[in-house]
């Protein structure tokens, strides 16, 4: 399980744990504006924003934990065990993988309302 917490004066911070008995391999990643981005079903995306965050990369691929864009939009993707649905494809919604959800939200948003137009198109 995780725990994120946000704190907001002025400034805004945000913070997570990743309560893990062992380490998947995660290291601080940055994806810079024109690496390609092949998902599985929205095809690649080579132009999007850049990141940085915490990720274990598999195959050139970085599987984000965390991460925020060059715009200042941030995620986080918690773990909740046993508590995962997943949808099939439908034609008419943007199909995105479960590990593709941070990328393909922070490569393709530059803000809050952004992030919630594309929230609500997205099939996961």
């Amino acid at each position: 399980m995780c725990t994120a917490a946000t704190y907001k004066t002025q400034d805004f911070y945000f913070g997570r744990t990743l309560d893990y008995e062992f380490s998947y391999g995660d290291e601080i990643t940055v994806t810079p504006r024109k690496y390609p981005f092949h998902f599985r079903h929205m095809g690649e995306v080579v132009s999007h924003y850049a990141m940085i965050g915490m990720a274990h990369v598999a195959g050139d691929y970085p599987l984000y934990y965390d991460a925020i864009n060059e715009k200042g939009l941030g995620i986080a993707g918690l773990n909740f065990v046993g508590n995962a649905v997943y949808f099939d494809p439908k034609p008419e919604k943007d199909n995105i993988a479960q590990f593709e959800l941070i990328p393909w939200i922070l490569g393709t948003c530059a803000s809050l309302a952004e992030a919630k137009e594309s929230l609500s198109r997205i099939n996961l």
